[in-house]
């Protein structure tokens, strides 16, 4: 099995409450560390423990997120403290149809799902819908809205025996060689 990472551009009609959703992760999850450092160990928590304005998939998945970085916090010494606004979605709580993708958000004090227009290409909707889905990130660059998608996809041994050679230069590809000589 190997791990690819599809990258979905999508659309939202609101862009300013995904962008309140990822602040609200990354505090919250910073916040949680922060206490657990403090605490020495990691508490037990419930999704009804954590003080943020989003569904209860997405502090389950905050809690699993701030376990993770408390025992990196321990190896290595020093707390990292996330800066970069995502969200993430856990392979449940999410769906994709077609040229839409539906994740759980908090509107008006109630759970809903959130339908956002995607450009899917066949080939992306190939591998999703052949592999085995995993975490969902909803991610802002540029102004531009994305979803990235794990996905765990079994993928047939090569037969092939004949190898290449490839010299990158700077803008193109300098040198080509293949195992039977030819360049």
């Amino acid at each position: 099995m190997q791990t690819i990472t599809v990258q979905i551009r999508i659309f939202p009609d609101n862009p300013t409450l995904l962008r309140e959703h990822g602040n609200a992760y990354i505090e919250a999850t910073n916040r949680l560390t922060m206490q657990a450092e403090r605490a020495g160990t990691f508490p037990h928590l419930t999704s009804k423990d954590i003080e943020a304005k989003l569904p209860s998939a997405v502090r389950n998945q905050i809690i699993r997120d701030a376990r993770s970085i408390h025992k990196k916090t321990n190896k290595q010494g020093k707390r990292p403290i996330l800066k970069r606004r995502a969200y993430y979605v856990n392979n449940q709580n999410y769906s994709f149809d077609g040229n839409v993708v539906a994740f759980p958000v908090m509107m008006d004090g109630k759970v809903q799902r959130l339908r956002v227009a995607s450009r899917l290409t066949e080939r992306e909707y190939n591998i999703l819908s052949s592999g085995k889905l995993g975490l969902m990130k909803v991610v802002e660059k540029s102004g531009k809205w994305y979803v990235q998608i794990s996905v765990e996809k079994q993928f047939g041994q090569t037969t092939g025996d004949a190898t290449m050679g490839i010299d990158l230069g700077l803008k193109v590809p300098a040198v080509v060689v293949t195992s039977t000589g030819k360049t």
